[in-house]
């Protein structure tokens, strides 16, 4: 079905500009190719479960070939892209209570030890139009929050660190990712920036089938863009607007009411803002970042209606090392009454949840994140990250959830998880660090390593208050 939707979005396009490819004459294309290659070993400790419970220890292997292939007309780009990923040493007896860890999700998905994939990760082409208009159509990667750039370094970089893919993303640190097909139009100006776009995403993520369309899953979205200068100084502001319909033949629900679903009915709209800056102060640069989003809609027949916020804030030396500290909190709404007929918790729709979740053990919903970060550069090859996070749930008469998102056509995992709580709100602290080395201009590899200490939500359902969870990467492109 994916394919059948790409192949008619590509063909459609490519007619529509058959003409102005012709007029602009016999001008050669320019041709590139790419390659990328992630080699990534994960080592589990999660949560010890009750006797009856699986294997929470447990280590995995997995590589991901990416192979890609760019095409650039005078107004006209072309994009294919194919991946094949294959794990080694999946645990096959780490799920109970629900899924302990990443490693038992791929297991789940495929019931192999040793799930691989191979499949078309894009294939798409782009008219570049007269007054700063494009339109783009077929398989191709979409990230809210970063539909267009500031044209100011530092707060691009900020907005692909912690807006980029909150409510929409690629899960690009899943093996298997994810993808759209759909169709995306653009209109660039100085000032501002606006994107409407159509997308259904693959499956993915945990899902071996990763090429396959999530046929049922329609996502809308609108934004527009204010660059520095266009209202607020030295600050980028976003308006956005998505649409997310979901009718999967899936059997599951998870909310907090305990009720059981033949399939998912889920329709919800999401309005919001966001506006990031930065500035030079005294001795280096300050920045500033707040995230707003509201959600109304329909949720299995009950009314829907959510918020989730963010603030940030952070200060970086111009000194050596770089010293960069920043502090923040997200606050996520969670449902406080189960028997009622409305739903009150937040629900992120398609995120890349380890931006914000870097252990992955939680996802932005019913949570409250409190959190301090220090990262440093001791030389340009070299950056360390280290941060600690108090989490608590925004309802204690909510779940403790987990997910990225819909990750399967049909079946009995919806894509996001809960578990009980116990009647409380306290869900643990976190601390974990980072370090990211570039061995060669082709070769880099990094590391990360966290640690949770539970709380009562966690000791409600395991017997264990310590999860590890440590990786090491190797990533080589050309």
């Amino acid at each position: 079905m994916g394919t059948r939707v790409t192949a008619a979005l590509l063909a459609a396009a490519l007619a529509g500009m058959t003409a102005p490819v012709a007029a602009q004459g016999t001008a050669p294309p320019t041709w590139r190719w790419s390659v990328a290659n992630v080699t990534r070993v994960e080592s589990w400790r999660f949560f010890e479960p009750p006797p009856s419970g699986g294997d929470p220890t447990y280590a995995f292997a997995a590589n991901r070939l990416r192979v890609g292939l760019a095409g650039t007309w005078p107004r006209v780009d072309l994009q294919a892209v194919g991946q094949y990923v294959q794990f080694g040493g999946l645990p096959a007896r780490a799920a109970g209570p629900g899924a302990l860890g990443t490693g038992a999700l791929y297991f789940s998905h495929s019931g192999e030890t040793a799930s691989r994939g191979i499949y078309l990760r894009a294939l798409n082409v782009r008219a570049r139009l007269p007054r700063g208009v494009s339109l783009q159509a077929g398989r191709f990667g979409y990230a809210s929050g970063n539909e267009a750039g500031s044209g100011v370094p530092r707060i691009d970089g900020l907005k692909r660190a912690r807006i980029d893919s909150r409510l929409i993303g690629e899960f690009e640190w899943s093996l298997y990712q994810r993808t759209f097909d759909g169709a995306r139009l653009d209109v660039d100006r100085r000032r501002w920036h606006a994107t409407s776009a159509w997308l259904r995403p693959t499956q993915g993520g945990f899902e071996e089938d990763a090429g396959s369309s999530l046929s049922e899953v329609d996502v809308f979205a609108g934004t527009l863009v204010l660059r520095p200068g266009a209202g607020l100084p030295r600050t980028d502001v976003s308006l956005f607007a998505y649409r997310y319909r979901d009718t999967r033949p899936v059997a599951a629900r998870p909310d907090n009411t305990g009720r059981g679903a033949a399939r998912v009915n889920v329709g919800v709209t999401t309005f919001g803002a966001s506006a990031v800056g930065a500035a030079p102060a005294g001795a280096g640069d300050v920045d500033w970042l707040a995230w707003f989003a509201a959600q109304t809609g329909d949720w299995y027949g009950q009314d829907h209606g959510a918020y989730s916020l963010a603030l940030e804030a952070g200060y970086q030396w111009k000194a050596r090392w770089q010293p960069w500290v920043r502090v923040g909190y997200l606050d996520a709404s969670g449902d406080d009454d189960p028997a009622d007929d409305r739903h009150g918790t937040f629900f992120p729709m398609l995120p890349t949840v380890r931006k914000y979740a870097m252990t992955t053990a939680y996802a932005t919903m019913n949570l409250r994140d409190l959190f301090a970060e220090l990262s440093v550069r001791p030389s340009p090859r070299v950056t360390a990250r280290g941060d600690a996070r108090r989490l608590r749930l925004s309802s204690a008469r909510d779940l403790w959830y987990g997910g990225s998102g819909a990750t399967q056509r049909r079946g009995t995992f919806f894509g996001y998880a809960g578990r009980r709580s116990g009647g409380s709100a306290d869900l643990g602290t976190a601390v974990q660090g980072a370090l990211d080395v570039r061995l060669s201009p082709r070769w880099s590899a990094n590391a990360f390593l966290g640690v949770i200490r539970a709380g009562r939500a966690v000791e409600a359902t395991f017997a264990g208050r310590t999860l590890r969870f440590f990786y090491l990467e190797s990533v080589v492109q050309w």
